[in-house]
């Protein structure tokens, strides 16, 4: 009779035992999985950007001024009458003061209550995770031993999920790269890594010259780096209340432009490192651009629909502007080397050629059918040996043109010779980058020997014809040297630099390398203008900067 009860003992002993191991083992699952749950807040929390928060602002405005037509802060309408009434009311807005620090007030209350919307999205999706977090571990049994092993499993596997979430096994994806590209002369390796921005990093631009490399933040910094050899931190340069959306050089490279969504433009003397100047924007400022040969004027396009020309010499430092009203959101601009012919690429889809002396759209083009948003336009940038552009000697505009768009596809156009007299032709269509919903930024690498339809017979095992299918030839890579070749290189929402070919025939071009390095979107990238290097910035707050593979010391 009492063996049934030492043996009833035993068992209940030992299940007190293993229950408390268990019961460790669950609280530890649930603290890393509540730890996961912060990081990847944090994570979407870069992906709800201001560029994003800039569309809750747009239509806050527009719903406020139809709900309240008296408001002095309404969204300029589609009719002429609203943009003048606004205008008006701006010009009134100065000329008081009282009323110019209601009207920031109102300001700084939309930013507010846009953030709030972000903010409250992103609570209501984190607190849905932890639910659903907490139903699955509410469902872990501890019936026996076994179930432990699986237990204490399942709480490597999300410590080593946390461990990981930046770094993305980094190191030997990098070492693979430079090992199958120490051959290939038209391919990058990692060459160095800049930090110091404690933001996502979102512009990129080399200086003229190539002396410098300037990195504009979310941390809402601009750095000034070393742009030869030593890459060394110059200059960090702070006056910026939101993040940097932009940067612009000037041409002889002693003057930067910053853009920011604070609704300013910043003018910095390179010399010294100091603002000299700073201009208010109608809007978030998306883009900026300088006159190809004047430091005086730049131009500007906001998320108010405004494409703006600024003379900066105007007394006081508040810049005389021309100011010209897009149907939608101005994203990326380029200005002719003319300055007074704008491309500009907006939120609806539409590439727009504009003359600024009389206000006329000279020609307009919808990228593709379902008018997803432009992110960003490139022109490809012609260079002499020493690093002066082109323009510099009157040569004519450069032809090629590339458009990332929401659809996560390139698109790019031969101009022709003489633009803008000559309609775009679409000669490339680029995929397998990815582009939906951010604002993805591209750039051009022109080699100094390349003739159009020189490299037209290149081999390439990823070369893709108009139809997306493979397309033959005869040449080998090796037969044609990267300074006779056409480049254009992307950022992505994957952590990774695309680097296409697009310097043979219409529909065909060749995926050159995935660039493996940062742990986050890329958001955008630029060519140093006389070396082959190239910089890209990222949301994993890092700048990276690429060399060509067959200079690598070994």
């Amino acid at each position: 009779m009492s063996a049934p009860n030492v043996t009833g003992h035993q068992s209940s002993s030992s299940s007190q035992q293993v229950d408390p191991a268990i019961e460790k083992l669950v609280r530890e699952t649930k603290s890393l999985k509540a730890k996961i749950d912060v990081l990847e807040a944090e994570n979407r929390a870069l992906k709800k950007s201001l560029y994003d928060l800039s569309y809750i602002y747009s239509s806050q405005i527009e719903a406020r001024h139809n709900g309240d037509l008296v408001s002095r802060r309404d969204e300029p309408g589609s009719n002429g009458s609203a943009g003048q009434d606004e205008e008006g009311a701006s010009s009134a807005a100065r000329s008081n003061p009282s009323q110019q620090n209601a009207q920031a007030r109102s300001n700084s209350n939309d930013m507010v209550s846009a953030m709030g919307q972000l903010l409250s999205n992103l609570s209501m999706a984190q607190q849905n995770q932890g639910t659903d977090a907490a139903t699955a571990n509410s469902g872990q049994g501890v019936e026996s031993a076994s179930r432990t092993a699986d237990t204490k499993k399942n709480a490597d596997l999300i410590k080593a999920e946390e461990e990981g979430v930046r770094r993305i096994n980094m190191g030997n994806i990098v070492a693979r790269q430079d090992s199958g590209s120490k051959t290939d002369g038209r391919l990058f390796y990692l060459k160095n890594d800049l930090k110091g921005h404690q933001g996502a990093v979102y512009a990129v631009q080399y200086s003229p010259n190539g002396k410098f490399l300037a990195t504009g933040s979310f941390d809402k910094t601009v750095r000034i780096w070393d742009g030869t050899t030593n890459q060394n931190e110059l200059f960090v340069l702070k006056g910026h209340g939101l993040n940097i959306s932009d940067l612009a050089w000037g041409h002889d490279s002693s003057l930067l432009l910053s853009a920011a969504y604070d609704r300013t433009c910043k003018l910095w003397d390179l010399e010294t490192g100091k603002q000299r100047d700073s201009f208010e924007g109608d809007g978030f400022v998306q883009c900026v651009r300088f006159h190809p040969q004047d430091n005086n004027v730049f131009f500007s396009g906001t998320t108010r629909n405004y494409l703006s020309m600024t003379d900066i010499r105007k007394e006081g430092g508040a810049g005389s502007a021309v100011t010209l009203k897009n149907d939608s959101m101005v994203n990326s601009i380029y200005v002719y080397h003319d300055g007074l012919t704008v491309i500009s690429g907006d939120s609806s889809g539409y590439l727009k050629t504009w003359d600024v002396r009389t206000g006329r759209v000279l020609q307009s083009i919808l990228n593709e059918p379902t008018k997803k948003p432009i992110s960003h336009i490139a022109v490809s940038k012609q260079r002499g040996t020493d690093g002066v552009d082109f323009a510099e000697v009157e040569e004519p505009e450069s032809r090629w043109l590339a458009v990332n768009s929401y659809d996560s596809v390139i698109r790019v156009y031969d101009r022709g010779f003489e633009p803008p007299t000559t309609m775009p032709r679409l000669i490339h269509s680029l995929k397998g980058y990815r582009n939906k919903h951010w604002p993805i930024k591209s750039a051009f690498f022109h080699g100094k020997d390349y003739i159009a339809g020189a490299a037209g017979r290149r081999s390439g095992k990823n070369r893709r014809g108009s139809d997306g299918e493979p397309s033959q030839s005869t040449m080998s890579d090796k037969d044609v040297p990267l300074d006779s070749s056409l480049l254009l290189a992307s950022g992505s929402m994957d952590p990774y630099v695309y680097l296409f070919d697009v310097g043979t025939g219409d529909g065909q071009y060749d995926t050159l390398q995935k660039l493996a390095g940062h742990t986050d979107r890329v958001y955008d990238v630029d060519f140093h203008p006389i070396d082959h290097v190239l910089a890209s910035g990222s949301a994993d707050f890092s700048v990276k900067v690429w060399g060509r593979a067959s200079k690598r010391k070994k």
